[in-house]
């Protein structure tokens, strides 16, 4: 289970380092753009198409599994957390379970659309046209990592039982107070 979960974690952890790196990829994309379109009057062809279908889509979907492995999703648990451990852990972990079917479901069926995308090369017809079927396969990889890591957190409450705790980390927090502005 160590080695699972150690695979798990890095895959996720290279997923989350992809995205960062489009993200700024994007970030800078988009500055070279209005630069170039407005001093020389030149923007680069088909950047809406790319910052569109592949880095926003990158930014998305590959860092899933980044964030529920840190347990960082949106959660409501006001009445679960009332509730006695071992049952809260039960319930995490059918919870779990049922995110790894979803997950694996959409995995499935964005396996297929990118296969079909890739097989007809699929492209975005903008001011040129710009193959976006690579772009496609971000969300199964994205989707079936996110399965991985729902399946791997349910087995972890069942086998460590009431030492697994899905709880998010706590932010850091200065020491120090900041004082307001003096105007």
């Amino acid at each position: 289970m160590t080695l699972l979960r150690r695979i798990i974690e890095y895959v996720s952890c290279v997923l989350a380092v992809v995205a960062a790196i489009c993200l700024f990829l994007m970030m800078a994309q988009i500055v070279v753009d209005v630069v170039l379109k407005f001093v020389l009057n030149r923007p680069i062809q088909g950047n809406l198409e790319i910052v569109s279908f592949y880095y926003m889509v990158a930014v998305v979907f590959l860092p899933l599994a980044f964030v529920e492995l840190r347990h960082e999703h949106i959660s409501v648990d006001l009445f679960v957390m009332m509730m006695p451990k071992t049952l809260r852990r039960i319930i995490y972990a059918m919870g779990s379970v049922i995110s790894a079917v979803f997950f694996a479901l959409l995995a499935y069926q964005t396996f297929l659309d990118a296969v079909k995308a890739t097989q007809i090369g699929e492209v975005m017809m903008g001011t040129n046209f710009v193959p976006i079927w690579p772009s496609r396969w971000f969300l199964p990889i994205g989707f079936a990592a996110i399965c991985a890591v729902s399946v791997l957190h349910a087995l972890r409450s069942f086998v460590e039982g009431d030492g697994f705790d899905p709880t998010p980390a706590a932010p850091d927090i200065a020491s120090e107070p900041v004082e307001p502005a003096k105007s």
